[in-house]
């Protein structure tokens, strides 16, 4: 019992993790979702990730994820910002790959030793054969 509770746990946790890095437009979706963290492409496709990002004015502020220095990039330097967001779909098809996984183990093991005899047939306690079998 234990076991499928930790397996039900780590299915939730798996569901609540699912989500892809996608483009976002900073000026609207910094201050409505306050990501921990941002990647930055510069208009020279410099690549730098900012933790803490802030909208300030017309910049982009905060701190060099693993350097931990500050940083302050102009929306005019900005080709690109990429954010984590929910994946709905990728959270959909791994619960329904979980479920069909999940089913096809209850079917397996609830046929498990049934090989096609009628219930009852096969062998006794003794190890015999059961002669009232067909």
């Amino acid at each position: 019992m234990l076991l499928n509770r930790v397996t039900l746990a780590g299915l939730l946790l798996a569901g609540v993790g699912c989500t892809a890095v996608r483009a976002v437009k900073p000026a609207e979706y910094i201050p409505q979702h306050n990501p921990d963290v941002v990647w930055v492409t510069y208009t020279d496709n410099s690549f730098v990730p900012v933790a803490g990002p802030k909208i300030v004015g017309d910049s982009l502020i905060g701190t060099w994820k693993g350097l931990n220095e500050p940083v302050a990039i102009s929306l005019g330097e900005i080709q690109t910002v990429q954010a984590k967001m929910p994946a709905p779909k990728k959270t959909a098809l791994l619960f329904g790959i979980a479920g069909v996984a999940t089913a096809a183990v209850i079917y397996t093991i609830s046929t498990a030793g049934n090989s096609g005899n009628p219930a009852g047939c096969g062998y006794d306690k003794n190890g015999q054969p059961n002669t009232m079998c067909p």
